[in-house]
């Protein structure tokens, strides 16, 4: 079941095959990063450090989740892709939304409302205490009970 499952997405996820093989090669840690090149293909003289922030090991780890120069800009590029998936399934589950574009083309509307629901998205919340952070990417309200879901 393990390896069933662990590779379903290849049969089910509908990739070009350039994208399912740099999909599988990040899985299987392949990627020619300076790690790689350094430990794994022992080339003398290559230099380990991230080229974009020159302070740690150039690994996909590091690349994928740590590396600060690429937290501002990719990292939310990447958050907010997946949210706008999360938004559009949300929209279609609670009937607020019509658009069948793929979920790469899709744009969240800043207020999605029905008699049963309302969807908000990238919209600060007003706190009874000061926060720094109240900006949330969603908020998915129940309009007869009156709770967030």
């Amino acid at each position: 079941m393990g390896r069933e499952a662990s590779n379903k997405w290849l049969i089910n996820a509908d990739f070009f095959g350039e994208t399912e093989s740099f999909l599988t090669e990040i899985q299987d840690q392949v990627i020619l990063t300076r790690n790689y090149r350094k430990y794994i293909l022992k080339q003398p003289d290559t230099d380990e450090l991230c080229r974009k922030c020159g302070k740690d090991s150039e690994t996909i780890q590091h690349i994928t989740a740590a590396c600060e120069q690429l937290v501002p800009t990719e990292y939310v590029k990447r958050h907010h892709g997946l949210a706008k998936i999360i938004h559009q399934k949300l929209a279609e589950a609670a009937e607020l939304n019509e658009d069948n574009s793929p979920y790469y083309k899709y744009a969240p509307a800043n207020i999605l409302e029905n008699e049963n629901f309302k969807l908000y998205w990238n919209r600060s919340i007003l706190t009874d205490k000061t926060m720094h952070f109240n900006r949330l990417d969603i908020t998915f309200m129940n309009k007869k009970q009156r709770t967030p879901l």
